[in-house]
């Protein structure tokens, strides 16, 4: 090592590649469990050069050119099918927003289109551009087969009902096969890399790997679950979730590309693998969101917004496996805006003593609302919510980990801070007593109730 070093000092344009993989590259690729005989005998063959953002993008483009046509075309005809058979939401007046019925079936035009990205990934070289090390790309089925799962099970709750209990056994089956199929089962490996180097330097042992395969597959569950119940809980307006989400896939894919033109080519499969879902996921859910975008033509779902969360969970998982764990914290700042949304409800549901699963209308989008926004503003108000936290994403990844860590607990502690003081934990009762004809003076509108409360009807006692 130390003489690789001094040579490339002496011959940096001869050498420099072939130090870097030896010195920094093959530590890395074996404490991410990577079998060093599937890689080229010759390491200056992978690492030649650094690949640009268009080296990386042009041999996929395609999937996004195919996700967003497919999803674009199939939107309106979802929407006949789903008016002739009368799979239509029907407004309540009370949490849901808009106030004519409107098409179901949206989300399976958005599977469609990101189904037949990644069936034209199939035909596509990886972007090492080398015949050497350039083959096809495979993207690994069980993404499909967790994907398809979702659907069906949002698609079996818009049409019927389901428990909330059996969605999450759903979800938590989904997320089964991808870790059957080694699909996130090493993601906590990055995370304790440091503390093994310095557990081994001071008591010469390390974390075993059983253990670090376990919490791995316990974040798996975690994050497919949380994802899934994030995006489905912000389905509450026109164009809120496909817009949110296509800001939020379009940081994925900067991540991706970044991955990619970093990792010099060790697993270009998997590099590739993460540009190809970013693009499918982007492509699909932009096709979408012209339908969808206020006044609403056609919902997705139940099926839509539970498959968006479960591909960004499958993104987020596949950045976890990488050698630092910085890009598994730049994903979850990009995915920071449900996230953060999903915790409040449960926060406040808990601190309200009401069940964790029970419906209500104290969202961030409600309380926007309630407080004199329109459904337009209030939507693009948390598109630009979303870009802050893409934009704060893409600074972690240029920051060291330790400072990254900092700077996401500072902005979620700070946005936590600034929900409690706008009174979205804890709601206020207000209570009408119920009064003869003619004899309550004034109509009860939702401008006239105050932001997060909730009104109890009394009925009023004889003297």
């Amino acid at each position: 090592m130390f003489a690789l070093s001094v040579l490339s000092s002496a011959y940096p344009r001869l050498l420099s590649p072939v130090a870097w993989f030896a010195a920094v590259k093959m530590p890395a690729v074996l404490a991410r469990g990577d079998s060093p005989a599937s890689l080229p005998a010759d390491p200056s063959l992978l690492i030649s050069r650094l690949y640009s953002a268009d080296e990386v993008m042009s041999p996929y483009i395609y999937v996004f050119y195919v996700s967003f046509i497919v999803a674009f075309i199939f939107t309106p005809i979802m929407r006949a099918v789903a008016m002739y058979y009368g799979i239509i939401d029907q407004p309540d007046g009370q949490r849901k927003i808009h106030t004519r019925p409107v098409a179901y079936l949206g989300g399976i035009a958005v599977f469609l289109g990101w189904i037949s990205g990644l069936a034209i990934s199939q035909f596509l070289m990886t972007h090492t551009g080398d015949p050497p090390a350039q083959s096809h790309l495979y993207v690994n089925f069980s993404i499909v087969v967790g994907a398809s799962v979702i659907v069906m099970l949002g698609l079996w709750d818009d049409l019927t009902g389901v428990n909330p209990w059996a969605k999450i056994g759903g979800q938590v089956f989904a997320a089964s096969f991808l870790l059957y199929f080694d699909v996130g089962t090493h993601c906590a490996r990055p995370m304790f890399a440091p503390i093994n180097t310095r557990l081994m330097n001071l008591a010469g042992w390390q974390i075993p790997d059983g253990l670090i395969t376990i919490i791995s597959c316990a974040i798996v569950y975690l994050i497919v679950v949380g994802c899934c119940n994030a995006t489905n809980l912000m389905d509450g307006l026109d164009g809120l979730c496909g817009g949110v989400t296509a800001v939020i896939a379009a940081g994925f894919l900067f991540l991706a590309v970044n991955m990619a033109r970093t990792g010099g080519g060790i697993n270009p499969n998997l590099d590739g693998v993460r540009v190809v879902l970013g693009l499918a996921l982007l492509g699909a859910v932009l096709g979408f969101v012209p339908y969808n975008f206020n006044p609403a033509s056609i919902f997705m779902g139940d099926s839509g917004s539970m498959f968006l969360g479960f591909s960004c969970a499958t993104m987020i998982i596949l950045a976890a496996q990488e050698t630092h764990p910085k890009w598994f914290l730049a994903s979850l700042v990009m995915f920071a805006l449900p996230v953060l949304d999903t915790a409040l409800a449960f926060a406040r549901r808990f601190v309200n003593k009401r069940k964790i699963f029970s419906a209500d209308r104290h969202h961030f989008h409600h309380q926007m609302i309630d407080r004199g926004f329109s459904v337009k503003q209030t939507v693009l108000i948390s598109y630009s919510l979303a870009l802050f936290f893409a934009f704060a994403g893409a600074a972690v990844v240029f920051m060291r980990t330790r400072y990254a860590v900092a700077f996401y607990l500072v902005i979620f502690g700070s946005l936590i801070v600034t929900a409690y003081k706008m009174g979205m934990v804890h709601e206020k009762t207000r209570v009408i007593t119920r009064q003869p004809v003619g004899g309550f003076e004034g109509t009860l509108t939702a401008r006239s109730v105050e932001p997060n409360s909730v009104i109890e009807i009394r009925e009023e006692r004889p003297a």
